[in-house]
């Protein structure tokens, strides 16, 4: 969550509550998801972003700011860092990931990680 808290920081935004049930509903979705990104919304989340990675600190990084808050590079707090942080991310257009959580409609996230994939539930 130090991740996550340091880089809403950096764009102005506020803080995301840990909630231990979006933990099990990001947990639930990457275990049925065996190795694949599959979205699955249980009850309680209302938004959701998967990625490929590894389980250390320093994947998730990359992950959360290079594979999804650098879909939005000229975002306001991410100067400079998408140059090198994006490496070896594909957007194909996509921005969703960023906006769901640029988003101030949610106030709670919960995140996890299985068999490679990465994944994180807000509310």
């Amino acid at each position: 969550m130090a991740i996550v808290d340091e880089w809403r920081g950096k764009l102005g935004l506020a803080k995301l509550a840990r909630d231990s049930k979006l933990e099990s509903n990001a947990m639930n979705c990457v275990v049925e998801g065996n190795g694949a990104m599959k979205h699955k919304l249980n009850p309680g989340t209302f938004g959701q972003v998967l990625a490929p990675g590894k389980d250390t600190q320093e994947s998730f990084l990359s992950v959360f700011v290079g594979g999804w808050l650098c879909e939005l590079p000229n975002t306001p707090g991410l100067e400079g860092v998408c140059g090198t942080m994006s490496k070896g991310w594909s957007y194909q257009g996509q921005t969703g990931h960023a906006e769901i959580l640029m988003s101030d409609n949610y106030s709670k996230i919960g995140c996890a990680y299985y068999d490679g994939i990465h994944g994180c539930d807000l509310a």
